[in-house]
């Protein structure tokens, strides 16, 4: 997905949910930080197949509303080398979705979605926290080639990194993921991903521990 497809998806999503954004000033300023040079994985492409996932399981989705503006916002601020920052994240989405009339409910149950994507295993709130936190991890579970391009990535993503110190923190949050009872929260998710996703990351460690 490049930015003017992007832009125009945003102001789709402003009539669909009778937002109000002046000058397009938030939505181009959140497609601007996705489209960073560092941005190799948490960019535009993570974005695209995040809005297939939500087209895809619309007949499973509540509360779309929130599910589209945490797509948006939850990655739109992104610093490898930070641990804040789906609170910076969250923090924008709340504020920028109050100033575009958005309800305070709703840009309360955005922050809080965006939140629990520091921790995946938490599972969120309710199902639809459930089904999008199984959306943005969905990576995990792909066919090899794909989950072998992700890994590159997000190692360029971490370019500032000491290789050796990068395998160790590649390595701790790979053995982390291994140890949960079950990396996905949904039964459709966990159908389609959950083996595949076990056999990456064993294959990638494996790599990474050699």
């Amino acid at each position: 997905m490049n930015k003017d497809f992007a832009l125009t998806l945003w102001r789709a999503d402003l009539v669909r949910f009778a937002l109000d954004d002046r000058h397009l000033k938030t939505g181009k300023a959140v497609i601007a930080n996705q489209s960073g040079w560092l941005r190799r994985y948490h960019g535009l492409q993570h974005l695209g197949f995040l809005f297939a996932e939500i087209e895809a399981q619309a007949d499973q989705i509540s509360d779309l509303p929130r599910l589209t503006y945490a797509a948006w916002f939850h990655d739109a601020i992104y610093k490898s080398w930070r641990n804040d920052n789906e609170q910076r994240s969250a923090d924008w989405a709340q504020a920028a979705l109050v100033d575009m009339g958005a309800t305070s409910d709703l840009a309360s149950r955005v922050h809080s979605l965006i939140l629990a994507t520091a921790d995946h295993a938490g599972g969120g709130i309710d199902a639809d926290d459930a089904l999008f936190l199984d959306m943005d991890c969905a990576i995990l579970g792909t066919a090899p080639d794909a989950y072998d391009q992700y890994a590159r990535q997000v190692r360029a993503e971490h370019l500032w990194a000491p290789p050796q110190s990068y395998k160790k923190g590649r390595a701790a949050f790979l053995t982390r993921q291994l140890q949960r009872e079950r990396l996905f929260h949904t039964a459709a998710y966990q159908d389609r991903f959950e083996a595949q996703a076990r056999a990456n990351m064993q294959r990638e460690l494996a790599k990474l521990t050699r």
